[in-house]
């Protein structure tokens, strides 16, 4: 059996379900209670960022 890519659009999906649990849902006020770095919000987003550039770089060419 062939193996299946996941499509631009369900991985795309996938990363803004992580950012929206990350950064809007109630597990955000949670991390962002504990006692943790002034520089913790920035790491966080700044691997948000990396990881969907990656994705993007690695995905490959999508024409419209």
């Amino acid at each position: 059996m062939p193996r299946q890519e996941a499509s631009a659009g369900s991985v795309s999906l996938l990363l803004l379900g992580i950012g929206l649990v990350l950064f809007v849902s109630p597990f955000a006020i949670w991390w962002s209670g504990l006692s943790a770095p002034w520089y913790l919000p920035f790491a966080l987003w700044l691997g948000y960022i990396g990881v969907v550039a990656m994705t993007n770089l690695l995905g490959g060419r999508r024409d419209l």
